[in-house]
């Protein structure tokens, strides 16, 4: 549509479109946030896209990890060190190799009776990587290199009761004067998550604890008792706060991955996607809105309360369509003309 400005006008309206809302379906829209990449640099197939997309639904939490180039700018020593670490976690007590909330921050796991695997010690370890470093690549076929950066995020929900009352998102899709919304179930900020440095740190533990079962044991101590105090109304309110995160922990870690198919944005699934989804198809049937609230109505619901004036001029409601009375409060009155 032609712009509607004049040459005086210091903010002047360049252009108009009509609005479209597309219908909700099935299928749910989460947009991805990254603070650590700049917009120039996308995650895609030409710059370096996911390899494997996971999720937590029920907890939100979700993961992708992205390959690396072992050729260029990689140390190959730490990516040896922490591609065992990772390996050894699976083997001895984390099957997922995933840490941290979307864990549920849980510790050790204990593994079955006759389970136990055998852990190598600093030197073993240590020959072992020295090794591979001089056949890097066989061992990176091997899968012996940790090449993946994982980046993880929860998501944030807009239609929990919890999110009441905040900001929805939506997503703009435009053709020719047409500006078609899509609205965004969830967001996630995907920040580098770092299991390979907990995994490290447990394999730590690990060994620290076989050493220190072998170690004979100190004699039992006489029974103590306890203290019991009372908790006040603050106290007991934290409490309820730990009860809650608690028990999100405790479902995150319970909550299996659910694997993703990744597309990426260039291939030709994901344009027919586009189209399909992110557009009306029909705009001449949709129903189209009326808002309930006049201009007046509308700024007075977004300012603040404003005393009323006795010369403050009101405007009311008109009789007749077009047409508009100004009853002037506080104006002389009885004046004869």
């Amino acid at each position: 549509m032609s712009p509607s400005y004049t040459a005086d006008d210091d903010d002047p309206v360049t252009a108009e479109y009509d609005v479209y809302l597309t219908a909700p379906q099935a299928e749910q829209i989460f947009l991805l946030q990254y603070p650590n990449r700049v917009r120039e640099r996308p995650y895609n197939a030409r710059l370096g896209g996911p390899q494997d997309v996971r999720i937590k639904p029920e907890s939100g939490h979700i993961e992708l990890d992205v390959a690396m180039n072992t050729a260029i700018n990689f140390n190959k020593y730490q990516g040896l060190k922490w591609g065992d670490a990772l390996t050894t976690s699976k083997d001895l007590h984390n099957k997922t190799g995933t840490y941290g909330p979307a864990a549920g921050f849980s510790g050790l796991r204990a593994r079955p009776a006759g389970m136990r695997k055998d852990l190598k010690d600093a030197a073993d370890r240590e020959m072992d990587i020295s090794n591979d470093l001089t056949a890097f690549y066989e061992a990176e076929d091997k899968q012996k290199v940790m090449k993946l950066q994982t980046l993880g995020g929860q998501i944030m929900k807009h239609d929990v009761p919890g999110e009441s009352g905040k900001p929805f998102y939506f997503i703009g899709a435009f053709r020719e004067n047409q500006l078609h919304l899509t609205k965004v179930d969830g967001t996630a900020q995907m920040r580098p998550q770092f299991h390979h440095l907990d995994a490290e740190e447990q394999r730590a533990r690990v060994a620290a604890m076989r050493v220190d079962s072998e170690q004979p044991r100190p004699a039992a101590t006489d029974a103590k008792g306890l203290l019991q105090r009372h908790k006040n109304e603050t106290e007991g309110g934290k409490d309820k706060l730990e009860d809650r995160t608690k028990k999100l922990l405790h479902a995150a870690e319970g909550e299996e991955w659910i694997t993703l198919d990744y597309v990426d944005e260039e291939e030709d699934e994901a344009f027919e996607t586009f189209h399909h989804r992110m557009f009306v198809k029909d705009t001449e049937s949709v129903p189209r809105l009326k808002s309930e609230w006049e201009n007046e109505d509308y700024l007075d619901a977004i300012s603040g309360p404003r005393k009323m004036s006795p010369n403050r001029a009101r405007k009311r409601a008109s009789k007749r369509r077009g047409t508009a009375e100004t009853d002037v409060e506080g104006a002389a009155q009885g004046q004869v003309g």
